[in-house]
Formats: structure tokens, sequence, C-alpha cells
């Protein structure tokens, strides 16, 4: 499977991603106004992609 990389696609998909990232953001409320410790971020990082 060929993954489009126009700049069009391009930008489409970080459209995308910008308005997911809002939505999360925004159905989440108060709970992600919580500043999380870098430490804790670094020290647990995702699980690599499959």
């Amino acid at each position: 499977m060929k993954v489009d990389m126009s700049p069009e696609a391009i930008t489409k998909r970080l459209k995308q991603s910008s308005e997911l990232r809002r939505l999360c953001l925004a159905l989440a409320g108060e709970r992600m106004q919580k500043k999380v410790p870098q430490e804790e971020v670094s020290a647990n990082p995702l699980p690599p992609s499959a």
C-alpha cells in the first residue's frame, strides 16, 4: 500500500490531525489541563507500532 506524499495530501493529513487533537482536548476537558511532569512522559515511551 502506497501513501500519498503529495503536498496536498500531507497538508490534508496535518489539518485532520490538528482537528482531531482539538476535539480530543475539548472532550477531555479539565482532565487534560493538568501538566504531566516531563520525567513521566520520557519514562513511559509509546509502544512500537506494528
